[in-house]
């Protein structure tokens, strides 16, 4: 292997590990130094991340780190964990908090449970190759969960429920805005409260029925993602297409 392209990947995963969209590299300078390179090689190894749009030159500046978003689907069964390790990222999750309530009628407008269902919260804070990125609170049906308080530990949400309780849940309707993370938040992903975030409030219903399972609301970094939308046609009796 070229000593630009050793170089390079070796830069490639740095940014991957240990770098954030908007820091920059070290200076020209001192990455020949560390590397024993001229500044030649050196620039035709940021030249590759360059133009794999990792990486963005600023005249004056230096070397911007732009690592470009992951794309996420938004779709009816679409899972965190498994549409990460998919495009060979390493996912984690940690449970964060969880509680029990009672849906009130301001809840049950948007979360569609009726009022008065006994839910469970529980609030995930998910992980891209070791990077937090994702806050998400899960309000789930307790009635129709038991046992998932104290069960579930870390991992996917849904393929633990399927798993341990039989249950296959689908997205029957999402809502995507941006808004800027709370004090507590911007810590949990590590990011500045000025920088907004990515939210999409989801609602799951059990497989092949109308019944709500879980109301979810997910706060994104909005450098590390892009949200695609497949919309599906459905065919009617009449023949024709319905949305």
């Amino acid at each position: 292997m070229p000593v630009y392209q050793d170089v390079a990947h070796t830069l490639e995963q740095e940014i991957r590990q240990t770098l954030s969209c908007g820091d920059y590299l070290p200076s020209e300078a001192e990455l020949a130094r560390r590397f024993a390179i001229n500044r030649h090689t050196l620039r035709r190894a940021v030249d590759q991340l360059v133009e794999a749009g990792m990486l963005l030159r600023q005249q004056g500046k230096g070397t911007l780190v732009v690592e470009q978003a992951m794309e996420y689907n938004i779709g009816a069964r679409a899972r965190f964990s498994e549409s990460l390790a998919a495009q060979g990222h390493e996912p984690c999750c940690d449970v964060i908090s969880r509680r029990v309530l009672v849906a009130d009628e301001a809840f049950a407008s948007k979360s569609r449970f009726p009022a008065g269902t006994a839910l469970l919260q529980v609030d995930t804070l998910r992980h891209m190759d070791g990077r937090p990125v994702t806050i998400i609170s899960h309000y789930l049906k307790r009635q129709r969960l038991p046992g998932l308080e104290r069960d579930y530990r870390s991992g996917s949400l849904h393929s633990h429920i399927e798993q341990h309780h039989g249950l296959l849940l689908e997205r029957r309707e999402a809502l995507i805005s941006t808004t800027l993370p709370n004090q507590q938040e911007a810590e949990l992903l590590g990011q500045p409260r000025h920088m907004p975030v990515l939210v999409i409030r989801s609602r799951n219903v059990l497989a092949n029925t109308d019944e709500v399972l879980e109301y979810s609301v997910s706060r994104s970094r909005g450098d590390c993602f892009e949200f695609r939308i497949e919309p599906h046609l459905n065919r009617t009796d009449e023949g024709g297409f319905a949305p």
